[in-house]
C-alpha cells in the first residue's frame, strides 16, 4: 500500500532494552492485525471520526459516520464510511468487504451522479480525501504490509512513557514494495501501533504518531492519529470521536442499497 493509516512522526532517540522473550515480530503483527482502522476486534458498532487535512497552508476538515459488522464463519468484516461534511462530499460512502484472506471489495457511492462503483486496480490507491495520506485501500485492509515486508524485532522503547516493541520492516526479495524500509512502534500491552516511520531510498517520506490512548468501553485504543507526507509537504489529523457497540442493518453493506439507504 502506497500510504497507510499508521504512518509515523517525530524520530525519539532509541533506548535499546533486551529482547523480549516469547514473541516474533510475526506473532506480534498478527496482535496488531486483528483490529480494524477503528480499533474493532468482534460484534458490530458506529463511530464518528473528523479529519482535518492541511495542504499548501489551508486547513480543510472533513467529518465521517463509520459502521462495522464483524464477519461470522467465512462471511467477510463488513464497514461503511458515510462522509458527513463538508456539504461539497455529504452523502458519498465508501463500502467494504473485507475476508480473512485475500483482497477486499470495495464500492463508492458518489450521490451527484447517483451510481455506485466498484473499486479495483489503481482506483483502489487514490486517497479517499485529498492530501489525507491515507488511501481507499488502506481504509479497507489495514495493516497488511507483510504482503511485500519481512520484519524482525530488533529491540524495544518507551515513547510517551509506553514500553513499545521496535519492529523493522524491509521487501521481500523480488516483491514490489513502496519503501524500502519501514519502522513500527508496538505498544507492549494491547498492541497498538503508535508511531511508524516510511524510508525509501534511506530518507524518511512519511510519519504518524498516535496518541490520546483511552478504554471507551469497546477497548484501548488510540483516539488521535497525527500524519505527515514529506514528499507532499501535508499533514492530517484525525480523531476519533465516538464509538459505540450498536446492531447495523444489514442494507448499510450492501453495494445496491446504498442510493436509497437513509443513514442513521
Amino acid at each position: 500500500m502506497k500510504r497507510m493509516v499508521l504512518v509515523s512522526a517525530a524520530v525519539l532517540g532509541l533506548w535499546a532494552w533486551a529482547l523480549p522473550q516469547g514473541l516474533t515480530a510475526d506473532e506480534i503483527l498478527d496482535r496488531v492485525e486483528e483490529k480494524t482502522f477503528i480499533g474493532v476486534e468482534t460484534g458490530s458498532m458506529m463511530a464518528t471520526i473528523s479529519l482535518a487535512v492541511t495542504a499548501e497552508g489551508e486547513t480543510t476538515g472533513y467529518t465521517f459516520k463509520v459502521f462495522f459488522q464483524e464477519g461470522e464463519g467465512e462471511e467477510p468484516d463488513k464497514a461503511l464510511v458515510v462522509y458527513l461534511e463538508p456539504e461539497l462530499v455529504s452523502g458519498t460512502m465508501f463500502l467494504t468487504w473485507t475476508p480473512e484472506e485475500g483482497d477486499a471489495r470495495m464500492w463508492l457511492y458518489l450521490p451527484d451522479l447517483g451510481i455506485v462503483k466498484e473499486l479495483v486496480g489503481q482506483s483502489r490507491e487514490q486517497e479517499f480525501v485529498s492530501g489525507s495520506g491515507i488511501s481507499y485501500e488502506d481504509l479497507a485492509q489495514g495493516f497488511k504490509y507483510r504482503e511485500d515486508y519481512k520484519a524482525e524485532l530488533v529491540g524495544e522503547e518507551v515513547v510517551d512513557g509506553l514500553p513499545a516493541y521496535l519492529i523493522v520492516l524491509t521487501p521481500k526479495e523480488g516483491a514490489e514494495a513502496d519503501y524500502s524500509q519501514v519502522k513500527l512502534w508496538v505498544e507492549k500491552e494491547y498492541f497498538n501501533v503508535i508511531k511508524m516511520e516510511s524510508y525509501s531510498d534511506g530518507e524518511l517520506v512519511s510519519t504518524m504518531r498516535a496518541s490520546e490512548l483511552s478504554d471507551d468501553g469497546l477497548g484501548y485504543i488510540p483516539h488521535r492519529f497525527e500524519f505527515q507526507d514529506l514528499d507532499e509537504g501535508t499533514s492530517s489529523v484525525l480523531d476519533l470521536l465516538e464509538r459505540v457497540r450498536a446492531e447495523v442493518p444489514a442494507d448499510y453493506f450492501d453495494p445496491g442499497k446504498l442510493p436509497s439507504l437513509e443513514v442513521m
